[in-house]
């Protein structure tokens, strides 16, 4: 190949060859290489990364290669499946708390202690950018600091940088404390949607409370995507926050789902879209045709951070105890749960991919409902 760069077959694999400057090396230059590849595509991308390292002068020795270099400029650049919104979040984990702390250690030097000593600092004091300097992160962004680390460290064990992952024992891996998950009683929910009757947002709510659907999939929602002849919705895309810039993709779970309208669900939107018809006709030509269901009374669309403010607004008005825009969605599952709505529905609702995660969610609901069914269950043997 060009710029100095080969690939060659050695039995049932692949190997890419290429050259780096080194003013020591007979030549000037000297052959670096990376096998092991098990198509010529896999090992054709690789030899072309590499090159555009050099050209663009940011190749390093794999044997200086820092954590920091590593997670910033080679693992995530290269992790093309993540969603937008998940990238950001987790170059902030990097910029915020890997990089300050473990970024300038060698990638072959990385140790499990240090990997130990990293957690125990930010359950103790946070950042160490100082966002938090009076109390440790929670666990929950601890977990998701683990998580892009582990993927990460595995990801280099794949590419051959270093011999075994470090983030791999099953002792560093955070353990979550049991914290009660903020939700509303069912008289909460009946005060809330009581209060916000006339509000711009008051279907949105309704929904999210009702039927458990995400910030991001509420604006996400299009007009062709309800129908209220058949009583459905389908979820086929959600609007989220990438920083503050605002990204369309599919749904959370990567796949679409219809969910279930009553005749109060389809009451609120039949109104909610008369109001949205008569902001058009007052707007006139400067009216925005974009198609979503919730927008801005120009028919743009609406901003997440827009309506977590005017979702905030509403409770304070409301009187009830104050919750994230994302509760109301615990709240829906903690409400079915206790109801008694089978776990499965419940998942299949909210749109989990698997029913561990609505289990692992809603521990706090489970313990009643199998009081509940032992109860039920003993009912039937021994009679009342």
């Amino acid at each position: 190949m060009s710029q100095g760069g080969s690939l060659i077959k050695r039995g049932a694999t692949w190997t890419a060859y290429w050259f780096v400057a080194d003013a020591a090396a007979s030549g000037g230059r000297r052959q670096r290489t990376k096998g092991g590849f098990r198509t010529k595509d896999q090992a054709r991308i690789h030899l072309t990364e590499q090159l555009g390292k050099l050209q663009a002068g940011t190749w390093t020795e794999p044997s200086k290669l820092t954590v920091g270099q590593y997670l910033e400029h080679e693992w995530l650049p290269q992790r093309h499946d993540l969603k937008a919104s998940t990238r950001h979040g987790y170059a902030g984990i990097i910029t915020g708390r890997l990089v300050p702390a473990i970024g300038g250690i060698r990638l072959r030097d990385l140790t499990a202690g240090q990997i130990g000593a990293l957690y125990a600092e930010l359950r103790e004091s946070g950042n160490r950018r100082g966002k938090n300097p009076t109390g440790g992160i929670s666990e929950r962004s601890l977990k998701h600091t683990h998580t892009v680390l582990h993927k990460a460290l595995e990801d280099a064990v794949d590419a051959g940088l270093i011999s075994r992952n470090p983030a791999r024992a099953k002792t560093l891996a955070p353990k979550p404390r049991n914290v009660e998950m903020r939700v509303w009683s069912a008289d909460e929910v009946r005060v809330f949607l009581a209060s916000t009757e006339g509000d711009r947002f008051h279907a949105c709510y309704l929904l999210a409370l009702a039927r458990g659907l995400r910030r991001g999939e509420l604006l996400g929602l299009k007009w062709g995507d309800v129908d209220l002849d058949q009583g459905q919705l389908s979820i086929r895309r959600a609007r989220v926050s990438a920083g503050y810039e605002v990204v369309e993709g599919e749904p959370k779970s990567g796949r679409a789902r219809v969910v279930p309208l009553t005749e109060v669900h389809k009451r609120e939107l039949r109104a909610h879209r008369r109001r949205q018809l008569e902001e058009r006709m007052a707007w006139g030509e400067a009216w925005a045709d974009t198609g979503y269901v919730f927008t801005s009374e120009d028919g743009n669309p609406v901003h997440p951070q827009t309506l977590a403010w005017h979702f905030t607004k509403a409770v304070r008005a409301a009187g009830v105890p104050v919750i994230r825009f994302h509760d109301l969605r615990h709240t829906c599952a903690t409400i079915a749960l206790t109801q008694g709505v089978p776990a499965k529905v419940v998942q299949e609702m909210l749109g989990h991919s698997s029913i561990s995660i609505t289990l692992d969610l809603y521990t706090h609901v489970v313990p009643g409902m199998q009081d509940d069914a032992a109860a039920k269950i003993d009912a039937i043997v021994f009679g009342n």
